[in-house]
């Protein structure tokens, strides 16, 4: 496994213009195994799918129907996740390059 599929879980509830740049930083990652970027919004008031201000074939938007808290969220990510690797990354927080 040299080469590592890697799916990146975003765990969201109420984000507001962090979670564009908590993306963005993925996106602007070196390694060029990032398959897909998971966004499990927990029943946000707003919908993080009106948020994302960014298409790419890289991101999904799952919404649960109702909140039910972070480690639920992360668990739905983990469940769509189809890489060899699962990583998590905060809705307010970077990667660094």
């Amino acid at each position: 496994m040299n080469n590592p599929a890697v799916s990146v879980v975003v765990p969201t509830y109420n984000a507001g213009g962090e979670l564009n740049s908590a993306i963005q930083s993925v996106l602007d990652q070196t390694y060029e195994h990032i398959d897909e970027i998971i966004v499990v919004d927990d029943c946000s008031e707003k919908p993080a799918i009106e948020i994302l201000d960014q298409e790419n074939e890289l991101i999904t938007v799952v919404r649960h129907d109702e909140n039910r808290n972070g480690a639920a969220a992360r668990n739905t990510g983990i469940r769509r996740a189809s890489g060899d690797l699962i990583a998590f990354l905060d809705d307010d927080d970077n990667w660094k390059l």
